[in-house]
């Protein structure tokens, strides 16, 4: 019966260490149903109960722990320059015109190629929002 034990011992062993050297969540969910597996062991469980446990506990611990990291990570995401560049008002320096590929804004001091994201015309000094960046052409609404 100590072989179960020392299996599900060495289990959280080495799911703990592959967690401890990789950047991301990888094996920690396993770990945990490893844990689980491990007390059912030394409770007498048996072997199935303890892979079933196992198997539950390591879903259920990815599901739940997987959501919240991906709502912590993105909560805290840092916008980089292209993110704060979507929803800013731009003054286009050279007439869009997406059937000539033509037109030019410029932001920050660099200059952007720009589409129309409806297709109208925009003339030169007027002003647009950004809406989404597409390559090198930021795509912009009057």
């Amino acid at each position: 019966m100590y072989q179960y034990e020392l299996f599900w011992g060495a289990a959280i062993v080495v799911f703990t260490v592959i967690e401890a050297f990789t950047a991301g969540l990888v094996s920690i969910w396993f770990a945990l149903g490893s844990l689980v597996g491990f007390i059912a062991a030394i409770c007498g469980g048996e072997i199935w109960v303890q892979g079933v446990l196992f198997i539950v506990v390591s879903a259920g611990s990815f599901l739940f722990i997987r959501k919240k990291a991906v709502k912590s990570i993105i909560k805290n995401k840092e916008k980089t320059d292209i993110d704060r560049i979507i929803g800013s008002e731009v003054v286009i320096t050279e007439a869009v015109d997406n059937k000539n590929h033509t037109g030019k804004a410029a932001i920050n001091d660099v200059e952007w190629k720009v589409k129309s994201i409806s297709g109208e015309i925009i003339q030169k000094g007027d002003t647009a929002i950004v809406e989404k960046i597409e390559g090198v052409s930021l795509v912009v609404k009057k």
